[in-house]
């Protein structure tokens, strides 16, 4: 009774952990604001740079407000290396306020 019942604990305690090992954690958000963008290239180039950024999760670039909103995993990366990204492009970014 006293094993099934030292069983039965372990075997929780090691689901519970696989849980929350499993459980996403939700992006960070970052906005930015681009200058130097011409066309709509401009903001397709920068689309596929950030999206290969390592840490980045999802991107849209808009020409038409010349912005960056960016979701990106905060362990793996921060806003400094995004501006940074997207300067070695050519381009100026800022945050957003």
């Amino acid at each position: 009774m006293v094993r099934t019942i030292a069983f039965a604990s372990a075997f929780f305690l090691l689901v519970t952990a696989a849980i929350v090992q499993a459980t996403p954690t939700q992006p960070a958000r970052l906005t930015l604001m681009i200058t130097g963008m011409h066309c709509e290239s401009c903001a397709t180039g920068i689309t596929a740079m950030l999206k290969r950024t390592e840490g980045v999760v999802k991107v849209n670039v808009s020409y038409e407000t010349r912005e960056a909103r960016v979701a990106y995993d905060a362990a793996k990366t921060s806003p400094e290396k995004i501006i940074e990204s997207v300067e070695k492009m050519g381009y100026k970014a800022a945050r957003q306020k």
